[in-house]
């Protein structure tokens, strides 16, 4: 499964009718490390009036989630985050900080705004495509072993590494989960290449 990311950190700016929006784009290894960076801005922005976010990461599987920051129910993350699904983008977090300016947008201006703002935040960096994969882990006996390469090259397998001793254990990158091996296969968390 393809999907993409970013190559580095960065940050917008976007004036609304006075308002001023402040979008950074980051990316996140996890849940807990958006998190952590999410805290940062709220110890930075203490005099925004909104932060609100939206982050897609994969863990076991694709997380989304997003917060609207105080503003009206779905005008703010949700849109931030349907920006970063157009994209298919993945394992970083959009947040947009809201200086109010006095000139209410309305839902419409804000779902705009918000979009905007995380559109501009991702047209200033650099896109990368990632492959979903996962690292296996095969055990066989020393027979087995050609029925084993055939099985990791039919799925277009990496072979990471190889041990032998009284059974051969090879680890090896595949994009697909591999059951059809008959022998000891332990699959590890996803990860992306």
């Amino acid at each position: 499964m393809e999907f993409f990311t970013i190559l580095q950190e960065t940050c917008a700016k976007l004036s609304v009718h006075r308002s001023q929006f402040y979008s950074h784009l980051f990316e996140i290894e996890n849940i807990s490390h958006a998190k952590e960076r999410l805290k940062t801005f709220s110890r930075s922005y203490t005099d925004a009036t909104h932060i609100c976010w939206a982050l897609r990461v994969v863990e076991k599987e694709l997380v989304e989630l997003s917060s609207d920051g105080g503003e009206p129910c779905g005008t703010a993350g949700f849109p931030i985050l349907n920006v970063l699904r157009e994209k298919n983008l993945v394992n970083l977090c959009c947040v947009v900080v809201r200086y109010f300016g006095g000139i209410k947008l309305g839902i419409r201006g804000l779902i705009d705004a918000y979009s905007q703002a995380a559109r501009l935040a991702i047209e200033r960096t650099h896109i990368v495509k990632v492959t979903k994969v996962f690292e296996h882990t095969f055990t066989c006996r020393y027979d087995e072993i050609g029925q084993l390469l055939t099985v990791i090259r039919k799925h277009n397998g990496k072979i990471e590494k190889v041990e032998q001793d009284e059974l051969v254990t090879v680890k090896a990158l595949l994009n697909d989960r591999v059951d059809e091996f008959h022998p000891q296969v332990v699959e590890k968390l996803v990860k992306l290449i």
